[in-house]
């Protein structure tokens, strides 16, 4: 079985639901959102809490969060991908104040529609970014340029304080967002789900866009027994399958990040971990991990485009036991990965792409947050008139070269880890 498709800690753990019905017939709607992932269901919910939920439909594919959206490592702050100040040196700062503002802005959005839906989906405060190659000297240039610039409320911690927290040599220092949080991102899902149905949304799984197209002016969605007409519709598509528009195959780059839960640890994962904030660190293939209900670790990284090079219990294990030795011999009861959408430009895709058809893309890496806002940007471009999505022009929608650029990709993105494993030993000297 492909990780992508392996069982996950968080589907074990959940309550057996009721599946939301396949669509059969002629369904007539304003607004089509197609991709029943986080982006799919927090802009359907935008637009229902607007007052339209009954003229939205949201078309799933398989089941609602059955890709990258409910396998995710459930961690949420501010920001993006791309550093901040790399945007400003080539857009301007005013763009990278407004960007990082709107990230915020979904953050804060998530957090109070959990609170006002009731989402049980275990919401623990505090992430940390861990640091295998900077003193908390240079960390803190970095840190008080950011918080200056950009209004983030990031504290740096020095070596004593990071090996206080975690027991562990491997890290140099840490940059802690306390506005940062992690949770259980299927439970996210389904709450998120739950909370549209009931303002009115339709949804509809077992139902995949099999053809889009214009059709009396309105786009026209054949699906195996039903046929939406819309007046506008929203592309939510994940890097998984065949999408409705042909350029977004173009666009993403499918990759896959691996993911391990471990056995109940006890006393053991007490004695190393005496915070329960999640951590992710600087190198470029991103580790992370955080602490679990249970006394389980979840411990997640690695970039693989293409899963059948992959040996993901062996790498995981292999990069447990880099950062805590003391736990290289635990069992793992669950490993996957799930497949996200990249966009060559590490910045999410929030635009029209044609008068009435919309995507929200490629956020893979970037944070749950971020589709809590850009279904919101959608929603209120739609109905608001609000054009602040115009902040993503700049980043438009990359073409990529086929497989021959998922192949470019992972060669870089090798070279990379490579490169950090020279830093990581010459730190150690």
């Amino acid at each position: 079985m492909p990780p992508s498709t392996c069982p996950t800690w968080y589907e074990a753990r959940s309550r057996a639901r009721q599946p939301w019905p396949a669509a059969e017939g002629r369904l007539e709607a304003a607004f089509a959102v197609v991709g029943g992932g986080l982006a799919g269901l927090s802009t359907a919910l935008s637009l229902a809490e607007r007052g339209v939920g009954r003229e939205v439909v949201l078309c799933e594919a398989e089941r609602i969060a059955v890709g990258a959206s409910g396998r995710n490592g459930g961690m949420a702050s501010a920001g993006f991908t791309r550093p901040l100040a790399e945007i400003e040196r080539r857009w301007g700062r005013e763009r990278a104040r407004a960007l990082f503002a709107l990230s915020a802005e979904g953050l804060g959005r998530l957090r109070r529609r959990i609170e006002a839906y009731g989402i049980a989906c275990d919401l623990v405060e505090g992430v940390a970014e861990v640091s295998w190659f900077v003193e908390a000297d240079e960390l803190a240039r970095t840190v008080g340029d950011s918080n200056a610039r950009y209004g983030t409320r990031l504290e740096v911690w020095p070596r004593e304080r990071v090996q206080a927290v975690w027991r562990t040599h491997r890290y140099r220092a840490a940059a802690f967002d306390p506005d940062g949080f992690h949770l259980d991102p299927l439970a996210l899902c389904r709450g998120l789900a739950a909370a549209a149905a009931v303002a009115g949304v339709r949804l509809y799984e077992a139902t995949p866009v099999l053809r889009l197209r214009r059709e009396g002016g309105r786009y026209r969605l054949d699906c195996p027994r039903a046929t939406v007409y819309a007046d506008h519709v929203i592309l939510c598509t994940s890097a998984v399958g065949r999408p409705p528009d042909r350029r977004l195959a173009r666009a993403l780059v499918p990759v896959a990040s691996r993911i391990a839960v471990t056995e109940p640890l006890g006393r053991r994962l007490a004695d190393l971990v005496r915070a329960p904030f999640a951590v992710f660190d600087d190198r470029m293939a991103t580790g992370y991990w955080r602490p679990l209900p249970g006394g389980r670790l979840l411990w997640g990284g690695g970039v693989v485009l293409f899963e059948g090079l992959s040996h993901p219990e062996r790498a995981l294990r292999a990069d447990l036991a880099r950062v805590f030795p003391e736990l290289a011999d635990v069992r793992f009861d669950f490993v996957w990965s799930g497949r996200m959408g990249f966009a060559r430009h590490r910045m999410p895709v929030i635009r029209p792409l044609e008068p009435g058809l919309w995507v929200a893309v490629a956020f893979g890496g970037q944070g749950l947050n971020t589709t809590a806002m850009a279904g919101e940007l959608i929603a209120a471009a739609l109905l608001d008139g609000d054009d602040r999505f115009r902040l993503f022009d700049p980043f438009g929608l990359p073409m990529l070269p086929g497989c021959l650029g998922r192949l470019a990709a992972q060669l870089y993105y090798w070279a990379f880890m490579l490169r950090d494993r020279i830093r990581a030993l010459r730190t150690r000297r």
